[in-house]
């Protein structure tokens, strides 16, 4: 299994010490929403479309929170499916996954793009639309690894994807986990909750530092500015690259090259 460390560099880490040593400046809650929902639509380095399709737009914090609100909007563990090699987080619940093939009609699946697995797409995505498409299988994606990953292209307008999650903290962000999900109809859940209560103030410090960091991270960062170091350090070590600016293939394996990148976490 890939020992998967999240990359930053100082640019990274001087955007987050220059949020706590400056002066905070409070915006409302939709002007932040607008900009972070302009930051995840504005990537040069995928192509993902049919934005328009999804008509919901609502603040997160993160992804994890997406896949927790999704799980609690389904009314139990066996309401809703995975599929096989996914985020270890399902198979604490006990779901390892249905494969393709076999899913079960009627039953929403929730999966993340790009999978960690692969840094890319499934490489059998195109069987899973298909075979959701035959059974009637709503898609829930966890695009988590969107904002580190290029090349990347999906159609958002697909019927079956009813909604996706992303987050910023793939950059360095951990530290302040917000994002966006994005979806076709609204259901009761806990984030179609928490976001009626935005109106009331909630979590305003959260998402004015959301704000301050998209403002100062260009959205492709990690790709536009360490692309030439990645290809060369592919060169040089007879790796493959892959669509994960810090994920390539090793012999056949997959590993995780935040270190050899020089990209790990500086301790503060």
């Amino acid at each position: 299994m890939t020992n998967w460390i999240m990359p930053t560099d100082q640019f990274l880490e001087n955007t987050k010490l220059y949020w706590y040593n400056r002066s905070q400046e409070y915006k409302d809650v939709e002007t932040n929403k607008a900009v972070l929902n302009e930051w995840f639509q504005s990537t040069k380095r995928n192509n993902i479309i049919g934005w328009d399709s999804m008509g919901c737009v609502d603040l997160t914090m993160g992804c994890t929170h997406f896949i927790e609100s999704f799980i609690i909007g389904q009314n139990g563990l066996d309401n809703f499916q995975t599929l096989p090699d996914e985020y270890a987080y399902y198979g604490f619940l006990g779901k390892w996954g249905n494969p393709v093939g076999k899913l079960e009609p009627n039953k929403p699946l929730i999966l993340t793009l790009p999978n960690f697995n692969w840094c890319d797409l499934r490489p059998d995505w195109d069987q899973v639309l298909l075979e959701c498409e035959q059974k009637h299988i709503d898609i829930h994606i966890d695009a988590a690894w969107l904002v580190i990953s290029k090349d990347i292209q999906l159609d958002l307008a697909h019927p079956c994807i009813k909604s996706i999650g992303m987050s910023i903290s793939k950059y360095g962000l951990q530290w302040n986990r917000v994002g966006l999900r994005y979806s076709k109809q609204r259901k009761i859940d806990s984030i179609t909750v928490f976001n009626k209560f935005h109106k009331y103030n909630c979590n305003d410090n959260l998402y004015d530092c959301a704000r301050f960091c998209v403002e100062r991270i260009p959205r492709d960062y990690m790709w536009d500015t360490y692309e030439e170091l990645n290809t060369n350090s592919c060169k040089e070590n007879n790796w493959q690259q892959t669509n994960v600016i810090n994920g390539v293939w090793d012999n056949g394996e997959m590993k995780c090259i935040t270190r050899e990148l020089g990209l790990t976490p500086h301790s503060k």
